[in-house]
């Protein structure tokens, strides 16, 4: 049976690896925090020009990211009382794992997702990532390949509501989980949150 997003969170709680030790302190929790809205703002610029394979793919970053958050900041906390592994070992620093980690159905509970790109459309989409379905887009969305039948160029596999839709659903998790946990990082999330408004009105419009 697989293991959930929450479990999974636990365990990468309780571990650390040379490549990652947590956030030490709150001034590198606002600094991390920072980061990802620099990614949001990265992945919207893209978005907004077309560019909808790297949009998407920062946008799964923003995913990942959102997790080494989540179930890394309690490691420089407790770090004497980690166990420490190899970096393979490390959920963090595993893809599929932290998508499991980021994209919990506790964000659906709300209806502002389900509102923006219909119920169904968010349910297939967390549930892609729940069950490992949807992490091939990470490198769908980046990388180009050849198989035995076809090139796959990643500008023409990734259209605009995908890359539209993951990075409402990563602005919306990102202010969901960050906001009001520091003076810096609420500021920040209301930032982001204006980016919510502007890509739901560009997806609307490619509808």
């Amino acid at each position: 049976m697989d293991k959930s997003g929450h479990n999974i969170a636990v365990e990468a709680s309780v571990i650390f690896s040379d490549g990652y030790t947590g956030l030490h302190g709150r001034e590198e929790y606002n600094d991390a925090v920072a980061h990802i809205y620099d990614l949001i703002f990265a992945s919207y610029t893209l978005l907004k020009n077309d560019s909808f394979a790297p949009s998407l793919f920062l946008s799964i970053t923003i995913f990942e990211e959102i997790a080494k958050i989540k179930a890394g900041y309690m490691r420089a906390a407790q770090q004497k009382d980690l166990l420490k592994v190899k970096r393979g070992k490390d959920h963090l620093f595993n893809h599929g794992m932290k998508h499991k980690i980021a994209i919990s159905h506790v964000y659906l509970i709300g209806d502002r997702i389900a509102n923006s790109i219909g119920a169904d459309r968010a349910e297939e989409i967390f549930e892609g990532y729940s069950s490992g379905a949807y992490s091939s887009l990470r490198e769908k969305s980046l990388y180009f390949a050849r198989d035995n039948e076809s090139l796959h160029i990643p500008s023409k596999y990734i259209d605009s509501n995908l890359a539209a839709e993951h990075l409402l659903i990563a602005v919306e998790i990102f202010v969901d989980e960050f906001w009001g946990m520091t003076t810096s990082a609420s500021t920040i999330c209301d930032k982001a949150n204006e980016f919510y408004i502007k890509v739901e009105t560009i997806l609307k419009n490619m509808q």
